[in-house]
């Protein structure tokens, strides 16, 4: 037997589910909603790291080394 309070939501879940297509239609257009959104934010984080590098070897270009002068 289930026990749990987060076992019966979960069970409950599948058998909404399982008899559902609605629920399911809904379901999915979440799941695609959200890989899309972290697939955003996963370009806007790689965009700006890749600024935020190019920015530091231009600063490193820049500078002077006081060893090499």
């Amino acid at each position: 037997m289930i026990k749990s309070p987060i076992g019966i939501i979960f069970a409950a879940a599948a058998v909404v589910l399982a008899v559902s297509p609605e629920a399911r239609k809904a379901v999915r257009r979440f799941a695609v909603k959200g890989t899309e959104m972290l697939l955003d934010v996963a370009d806007q984080i790689k965009t700006r790291t890749s600024e935020l590098n190019s920015e530091s070897t231009d600063d490193e270009k820049n500078t002077e080394h006081p060893m090499l002068g």
